[in-house]
């Protein structure tokens, strides 16, 4: 089984500059978690409802330098207010995983976890023509010894 077969050929992309508020209604009403990020007609990164929940959050180092500001419901808060009017392309991930349609899925989910990723964008002559989440692989890897 091929990338071809699973994968949604309605691919949802933003846009890096729409802001965060706009692009959770996005996934919200389209009833996904994340999408490819393209300006120009070129794929330039992807958001996912992981990266907007890690920007609610401080790093280590944030944390180690001022803990009792992360530790206050309130600031917490205030900082996801901010976050929702932020441009996508302040927390979209920029490094992302493209497999041409003829990838076996087998392999495919084998980058998903070496690359720590959910979705994997595929293109096909540089062209983005759909994507396949986790989801997909794992449900149709075991679909023909069911």
């Amino acid at each position: 089984m091929r990338l071809r077969d699973v994968m949604k050929h309605k691919v949802f992309t933003l846009k890096p500059d729409q802001d965060v508020r706009s692009a959770i209604h996005f996934f919200s009403s389209h009833d996904i978690t994340g999408a490819p990020v393209v300006e120009k007609g070129k794929l330039v990164g992807v958001l996912s409802e992981k990266d907007i929940f890690r920007a609610l959050y401080p790093s280590v180092m944030e944390f180690f330098d001022n803990p009792e500001l992360w530790l206050e419901e309130s600031e917490l808060e205030n900082n996801a207010k901010l976050i929702l009017e932020k441009p996508v392309c302040e927390f979209m991930s920029k490094n992302v995983i493209c497999a041409p349609p003829d990838t076996p899925i087998m392999q495919a989910g084998s980058m998903m976890l070496a690359h720590r990723v959910h979705r994997i964008v595929v293109e096909e002559s540089g062209k983005l023509v759909g994507i396949v989440t986790r989801s997909e692989i794992f449900r149709n890897i075991f679909k023909k010894f069911s």
